[in-house]
């Protein structure tokens, strides 16, 4: 998927989506990852245990269009974690490799910590019950639209390739709206191994 905005700002409609979430969710929170480790590293936030975890959606769900189920979506991935969330902009992106007709995805990623006795398939689970929750009907069919996506990019450091899960996300190098809005907010970070 391509991004609608490149190596500059993000457009005003993404601002403006940014500036009600920062007044509504993230008022308190902070808004990059060294922001978060600033704040609570002292406190025990271990940054060897920080997940990342991209949100996607391009149909309306019960909560309104896309953008809106993306909100709700970070309300619900606070619940989850130890720590504040940190949320990037949402931005928009034509949709990549999926049926014609398909409308643009929202996109924004989310930096949390899972608690220490959390494993990844753990997380994983609960990921998918927040999708289940909010609609998300898996027919099997790649890249179909959807009313929430949410993929573990990855856990920490951890790597892992199972049936049920591969960390890092195997695609998540490739992927521009997971890439840019991590950028946002965790600028310095590498995906484990590499």
């Amino acid at each position: 998927m391509s991004s609608t905005w490149g190596t500059g700002s993000p457009p005003a409609s993404t601002r403006t989506m940014w500036q009600c979430l920062s007044t509504r969710f993230m008022s308190s929170q902070p808004s990059t990852t060294a922001e978060l480790i600033a704040r609570y590293g002292p406190a025990g936030l271990d940054i060897d245990r920080l997940a990342i975890v991209s949100l996607g959606a391009n149909l309306p769900s019960r909560f309104g269009p896309a953008r809106a189920t993306l909100a709700r979506a970070a309300d619900q991935l606070s619940t989850l974690s130890a720590w504040p969330v940190v949320l990037s902009p949402i931005i928009e992106t034509e949709p990549v490799d999926c049926p014609p007709g398909s409308p643009p995805f929202c996109n924004a990623v989310a930096v949390l910590d899972p608690g220490e006795s959390v494993t990844p398939m753990e997380f994983l689970q609960s990921l998918q019950a927040i999708e289940a929750d909010f609609g998300r009907v898996r027919s099997g069919r790649v890249n179909e639209a959807r009313v929430l996506d949410l993929d573990l990019i990855c856990f920490g450091h951890q790597q892992c390739r199972t049936p049920a899960l591969t960390l890092p996300h195997p695609r998540a190098a490739q992927r521009d709206f997971v890439l840019q809005p991590l950028a946002v907010i965790w600028p310095e970070f590498r995906l484990p191994g590499s």
